[in-house]
């Protein structure tokens, strides 16, 4: 009979730690894990102590700004708090985001950006901030497809007719943007087709919208929530979507590959940025209240009727998306030479 002697509470073979070892390393593992749920926890227990602010770098009226104002509707009773919309305009959305990326890391001031935030450094000399380094993405709280418009008033009622209108007198018509994303669509376009246009820089949407309706400026790339009532009043012309299929709140307007420009295909995230020293827990906890508020019901069939769709992904997921993106659409800004103003 084989005799059974007691192992040692902790042995080392070959520089490996036995059972009792691992035990006690476990353990160890599982108080660190107690710890660090504990911080996340002490860190949220009093956020939000004061009202939640949310910087649209952009002005009034256009889609970031529709979607930040339904979100902070939304997130006030989700928070307990109230939650603020401030729109800080200027420099394609820099102003703004400045500002945020300079705020108290404390969980309590936000902005929401479009794609533009990713193409700032490459045509932005002197940027008053590390777009990687001083902000940190929270998540995407909707995607959208953008919008070529013209004013009803002028001739041309589909891109094609738009197109041959451009070649018609080169030089003579312009595009209109509102930030360095649309600006970055219209550059596609009139690369794609070989025009010679004019480009023209908004402060956002909203008057972007009035110079092309009044024919001051000759089409717009906008978002379709900025679009919607002017074309719903027939002051302006839908002629293509950007995405690679149709939108399902302009059914009949044709995408810009449908439409005779190959190879067309680009869609716009509104995405919530915070402070980069902001504690991942925190971070953590508007994510899942951004997610609640962008998942429910109403703010689906708010944002379809706007053309957009929810994401609201968690915000490592988000971080990694910021990183493919940034890849992407720098490479597309070199690729077409696109300029900052």
């Amino acid at each position: 009979m084989k005799k059974i002697t007691k192992q040692p509470d902790l042995i080392e073979t070959n520089g490996q730690t036995g059972v009792a070892g691992v035990f006690a390393l476990s353990l160890v593992a599982i108080g660190i894990a107690l710890s660090s749920g504990a911080t996340a926890q002490a860190q949220t227990a009093d956020w939000p102590s004061k009202p939640v602010r949310i910087i649209v770098p952009y002005s009034p009226g256009g889609g970031t700004d529709i979607i930040s104002r339904r979100l902070a509707q939304g997130l006030g009773p989700v928070l307990k708090q109230n939650v603020i919309v401030e729109n800080k305009p200027g420099a394609n959305g820099i102003i703004g985001t400045d500002l945020v990326a300079k705020s108290e890391p404390d969980g309590h001031t936000y902005v929401v950006v479009v794609s533009t935030h990713l193409i700032n450094p490459i045509v932005t000399k002197n940027m008053p901030y590390d777009t990687f380094k001083d902000l940190i993405g929270v998540t995407v709280v909707a995607d959208s497809p953008l919008i070529f418009v013209t004013s009803s008033q002028f001739p041309a009622k589909t891109m094609a007719e738009f197109t041959q209108a451009m070649r018609a007198k080169t030089g003579t018509y312009s595009y209109g943007s509102s930030e360095n994303m649309t600006k970055l669509v219209g550059a596609m376009y009139a690369n794609s087709e070989k025009l010679d246009m004019v480009s023209v820089s908004y402060k956002g949407g909203a008057p972007l919208m009035t110079d092309v309706v009044s024919g001051v400026t000759t089409v717009g790339i906008t978002s379709i929530l900025t679009a919607r009532n002017f074309m719903d009043s027939g002051r302006l012309t839908p002629l293509a979507v950007t995405s690679a299929q149709r939108s399902a709140a302009v059914p009949n307007v044709p995408t810009m590959q449908e439409a005779g420009v190959k190879d067309f295909e680009i869609t716009q995230s509104y995405a919530m940025y915070a402070p980069s020293k902001t504690p991942k827990a925190i971070l953590n906890a508007m994510q899942k209240a951004v997610h609640q508020v962008a998942m429910s019901p109403d703010m689906k069939a708010a944002l379809a009727d706007q053309a957009a769709w929810p994401v609201a992904q968690p915000v490592d997921e988000f971080n990694e998306r910021i990183k493919k993106e940034a890849a992407f659409l720098q490479d597309l800004a070199k690729k077409i030479n696109l300029q900052g103003d």
